[in-house]
């Protein structure tokens, strides 16, 4: 690839022609000048070139080619062509070629050539006598130098030949001009005199159509050019009365349309005066008319923007660009009360670029930014919650330190643990390091979960030997520990009652620790020495329970990132996924696919005429349209199909499917499930919803899953274009899977 070469970029700029640069060919140290032709292969679009360093130039040629071409050139009688080298040997020349004339000398014995071989380019004149002549006479010649082939190349003649045409030419233009005079002047005083009276009531009706009176019309009585100018103006009064009154139509229907329009158009002057409004515009800012707007607002850059740095910025990007899009900012309504807008602003410049004035349009965004701040605020929230438990971990981590061999075993797995991104790989760290604080002793980790949600406890990890005393899940009124909050010593050295899960009886001594972190119970940890090391169990309870504090940090904090980690990934509005959700499994949903033989359906989802509802009903109600198509969508879904909020009223359902027709009927179903089960009322007035679904499918309408969700979408245009409600497949599909 070699376009960022400079020749490269000027090759495909010019396309055609000839141009010279310098090149370097690797393992070169210096550069040389190249040149090339080049011409356009339109149908390829190719560009085809031939190059060559241009010192070898005078290899890819004879002198014979030109010595014709160049010995046909004269100038005058006696003014001819010649070529020569820069030592002053003639190359060409029309009688002494050959010949070395570097030392000759004119009539005044001047080394002219000499002159000539150094100056190399420009013109000098000589006295030069030919054998024969009697008087020398001054001759011109005008040469350039071809420094690839170290030619002069030269043409000369007398200045007297020069001079006589020009001479003849004069005499005869002087000569000329006096007839023409002679002849034209009575011939012009005769024709104004044809023409001025009709050229004076040409004039008086324009005069009369610039007054705005088109009905004037001029009298045609001849056919000569006045007779024709005043059928032209005749037939331009025409044109132009036509043009006034589709004008006239064309500034009413664009005002239907600015006074109609859902959006907010303005036009202001730089100053800040606005010059027009529409009444959507007047509304939104809380005022009753466009004409209160205008008369209040004199200044709409500190009048209308809540920061008024904001209008300082818009002027430099409109000084730089001609157009600014997407801009956002908060605007002042008539209460002073701030609003969330977007603008679209265009920069109308006179002819010399001064700028007359600003238009653009504003889209009221409060109901998205209130949104955006929700969800914000929720993320903040749970962040603060991770950084206050992270918190809390270090400094556990930081008070154990000082000890000896349990500090640096619970410092390596704190660090194991806060690198854990899922439960899945916590829970194999805490049994191995759990095993090296207490060594010949077994132990169980469990947690909350589950179908009995927090009625039962169950096992999630263990070490060490099995002896017979422990469950894979357990009641929380099976155990005193839990019940009371604090660490229970089964069978200890002051006989207390065994917890009801030991199954009944005394089976040796057990220690129950439940996890607690802020007031929270999150699990229960159970440890059980062999019969021989009875003691020291009891002697380290305090260990034991500093440990399940320090696990039920760890658990909360890997609870509350995963719970941010699905909040990412989760629409705020309607609780399904987002589109970066979608992005994260699209390839494995087509690869999973593709391993088992089946085919994946996308059906993309729009809601119909969901603009209206915002513009008609409110933001609110637009929401609530959203909120129960997602929960239709939910309903109707299968547990393994992915449902997705895409942005705006666009949904995508992924769903995993044996045939298309499997997919032609979900899409179908779905169409139908919308129009029936999404009931909104405003009011008393109940609101009929309905939706456009395009289909396509994997890998029959691309080979990536962006590739079949583009088809999806153009086959939701022609489902939007074709009367909406209804179902379009992508037209390729079942072809497309005949050659799979």
């Amino acid at each position: 690839d070699l376009s960022d070469y400079d020749f490269i970029q000027r090759q495909k700029r010019l396309k055609e022609g000839y141009l010279e640069y310098d090149w370097k060919n690797p393992g070169e140290q210096t550069t040389r000048p190249k040149a090339l032709y080049m011409t356009y292969f339109g149908p390829w679009d190719w560009i085809i070139s031939a190059s060559s360093y241009r010192e070898e130039f005078k290899n890819l040629f004879s002198v014979d080619d030109f010595r014709d071409s160049v010995l046909s050139v004269s100038f005058g009688r006696t003014g001819y062509s010649f070529v020569m080298d820069s030592k002053g040997s003639l190359i060409i020349h029309p009688k002494i070629a050959g010949h070395n004339i570097f030392d000759s000398v004119d009539s005044d014995g001047r080394y002219f050539i000499r002159e000539i071989c150094e100056k190399k380019n420009g013109k000098i004149v000589y006295p030069w006598m030919n054998p024969g002549d009697n008087i020398a006479r001054n001759k011109l010649v005008i040469f350039n130098y071809i420094p690839e082939l170290d030619w002069i190349v030269a043409s000369s003649s007398y200045l007297q030949e020069f001079y006589e045409p020009l001479r003849t030419i004069t005499y005869t233009i002087f000569g000329s001009v006096g007839i023409m005079l002679a002849l034209v002047i009575p011939m012009m005083w005769w024709i104004s005199s044809a023409i001025t009276r009709p050229l004076s009531d040409l004039m008086g009706r324009f005069s009369a159509a610039a007054g705005g009176d088109f009905t004037a019309r001029m009298e045609v009585t001849s056919g000569d050019e006045i007779g024709m100018l005043s059928r032209y103006y005749n037939t331009f009064m025409e044109w132009l009365t036509e043009s006034s009154r589709r004008l006239t139509q064309s500034e009413e229907r664009f005002r239907g349309i600015f006074e109609g329009a859902l959006e907010g158009i303005f036009q202001a002057l730089p100053s800040g005066r606005i010059l027009a409004a529409n009444p959507s515009l007047a509304a939104m800012l809380g005022y009753d008319s466009p004409q209160r707007l205008m008369d209040e607002v004199t200044d709409f850059g500190s009048q209308l923007f809540a920061d008024g740095n904001r209008i300082d910025e818009i002027m430099g990007l409109l000084d730089s660009q001609p157009i600014v899009t997407g801009y956002e900012t908060q605007w002042l309504r008539r209460d002073r009360s701030a609003t969330w807008v977007s603008l679209n602003l265009r920069a109308v410049r006179d002819a010399a670029g001064a700028l007359e004035y600003i238009e653009g349009f504003v889209t009221d965004i409060a109901a998205r930014k209130e949104a955006e701040e929700v969800q914000r605020l929720a993320h903040e929230k749970l962040e603060q919650r991770v950084a206050e438990r992270t918190a809390e971990l270090s400094n556990w981590i930081k008070a154990l330190e000082s000890r000896d061999r349990q500090n640096a075993l619970l410092r390596e797995m704190s660090e194991m643990l806060q690198v854990c991104r899922t439960s899945q790989e916590t829970y194999p760290v805490i049994s191995n390091r759990l095993s090296a604080f207490f060594p010949d002793m077994s132990g169980r980790l469990y947690v909350f979960g589950g179908d009995g949600g927090g009625q039962f406890v169950y096992l999630v990890a263990s070490w060490g030997p099995d002896f017979g005393r422990g469950r894979r899940d357990i009641a929380a009124d099976d155990c005193w520990g839990l019940r009371q909050g604090k660490p229970y010593l089964n069978g200890g050295s002051d006989g207390r009652i065994p917890c009801p899960h030991l199954g009944g009886g005394i089976h040796g001594t057990s220690l129950c620790v439940p996890l607690v972190a802020q007031g929270e119970t999150v699990g229960l940890l159970t440890i059980e020495p062999p019969r021989h090391a009875e003691a020291a169990l009891e002697r380290d309870q305090g260990l034991a329970a500093m440990l399940a504090e320090h696990l039920a940090l760890a658990l909360t904090n890997l609870n509350l990132r995963e719970t941010l980690s699905r909040r990412s990934l989760q629409d705020v509005l309607t609780g399904l996924a987002n589109r970066r959700f979608l992005e994260e499994v699209a390839e494995r949903e087509c690869h999973r696919a593709l391993r088992r033989g089946t085919i994946l359906g996308l059906i993309m989802v729009d809601v119909d005429h969901f603009k209206r509802f915002n513009d008609t009903y409110g933001h609110d109600v637009g929401d609530m349209v959203l909120k129960e198509l997602g929960a239709v969508l939910i309903r109707h879904s299968r547990s393994e199909d992915i449902v997705c909020r895409l942005g705006g009223e666009e949904f995508v359902v992924v769903i995993e499917a044996a045939s298309v027709d499997e997919v032609a009927r979900k899409a179908e179903e779905l169409c139908r499930n919308i129009r029936d089960e999404v009931g909104i009322r405003h009011g008393a007035e109940p609101l009929r919803v309905t939706a456009s679904l395009g289909v396509a499918v994997y890998p029959g309408n691309g080979t990536t899953f962006w590739d079949v969700l583009k088809t999806a979408d153009k086959a939701l245009y022609h489902a939007k274009s074709g009367g909406r409600d209804r179902v379009v497949f992508a037209p390729t599909t079942a072809a497309a899977l005949d050659l799979l």
